[in-house]
């Protein structure tokens, strides 16, 4: 099944096809043979690895700039270690930050994940994000999946959460959350406005 699928992918008779659907192929091998001829096929073909590629598949999405078809895929896997491999912080050596990192972010912030309808997806992401201590990334996520509209826009957890991150990180955002929000455990983020470390008495 190797042989034959380098023959579909050289002759180029719906590679894509063969990728997705052939069981019995090697995703080792044929991954490798892919990213020469079209990195996108290498993809498709680590992501047949079910986790066992996942290392080949950051790499060639990092090299190619296929930040969007990494997003969705960690999305899928809700997969925390994987999350962590690429969103923890290294910075460059002129100490910015890395522009891949933050790329990918992007995409599952504007993209990836407002698209899920599934609930595991969205909690194992939430949980990536806070892992990753990126409160700012946080709030703008929940943001669009709260107030733009999504099947998990009245979701408690979630509005507290964003609510509760905004204290930490950016305070002057949640006055403006509690007027729009109606589904949110009132009296503990009251509690948490006025206790000394925040100080938030207005809200």
């Amino acid at each position: 099944h190797n042989a034959l699928g380098k023959i579909y992918i050289t002759l180029n008779k719906d590679p894509k096809a063969f990728l997705l659907n052939n069981m019995f192929y090697e995703p080792k091998v044929l991954g490798p043979f892919c990213e020469s001829l079209d990195p996108s096929l290498a993809f498709l073909a680590y992501k047949k690895g079910s986790g066992e590629c996942d290392d080949e598949l950051i790499k060639i999405s990092f090299d190619h700039g296929l930040y969007r078809d990494l997003a969705r895929y960690l999305v899928e896997r809700q997969d925390l270690d994987l999350w962590a491999k690429v969103l923890n912080k290294e910075e460059t050596s002129d100490g910015k930050e890395d522009p891949q990192r933050r790329q990918l972010i992007d995409q599952v912030v504007e993209w990836a994940l407002p698209e899920s309808t599934s609930a595991d997806e969205v909690s194992c992401t939430v949980k990536a994000f806070m892992a990753a201590d990126l409160p700012g990334e946080l709030i703008v996520l929940l943001e669009r999946i709260i107030l733009q509209g999504s099947d998990f826009s009245d979701n408690k957890n979630l509005q507290n959460l964003l609510i509760l991150t905004a204290i930490r990180a950016d305070g002057s955002r949640v006055a403006g959350y509690i007027d729009q929000l109606d589904n949110f455990d009132a009296k503990d983020i009251a509690l948490i406005c006025v206790s000394e470390s925040h100080m938030l008495y207005e809200e």
